[in-house]
């Protein structure tokens, strides 16, 4: 299901993700979902929005509106954009304190992504969930 933006909802993004039943199943699911998340523009790839510590470039723009978040997001991976729908499928439209609140380490423990998130990959994504959490 979609919400009204066209989006994927965050219940059916981590059922597709529990759903997989192999490494090359959740590595398809991660490649599909990253071909819903809209690419940056050059002028958002900014240095202020790449996130230190990533295996791979990614960039995450926050932007806050009546008090819930929204984010942006992209990076020159396919597999680590899959990453990015699934963690910020989490958190968007949510306010900071409802965010800050969540355990966000065991929700995504529960998307089935541990084969993917290797040590660097791990350390990225605790830096993107550390931006997301404490901006």
């Amino acid at each position: 299901m979609t919400d009204p933006l066209g989006q994927q909802r965050p219940i059916d993004i981590k059922a597709q993700l529990q759903a997989c039943r192999s490494k090359e199943d959740t590595f398809k699911t991660l490649v599909m979902l990253s071909k819903t998340q809209p690419r940056l523009t050059a002028e958002e790839k900014t240095e202020d929005n790449k996130i230190k510590g990533c295996e791979s470039a990614v960039w995450l723009i926050i932007e806050e509106k009546d008090g819930l978040r929204h984010f942006k997001a992209d990076s020159d991976a396919k597999l680590m954009r899959g990453v990015l729908v699934a963690i910020l499928s989490l958190v968007k439209g949510k306010s900071l304190a409802d965010i800050q609140q969540m355990d966000l380490k065991a929700e995504l423990a529960e998307l089935n992504l541990s084969s993917y998130l290797t040590s660097s990959r791990t350390n990225g994504v605790l830096a993107i969930l550390d931006k997301i959490t404490s901006h």
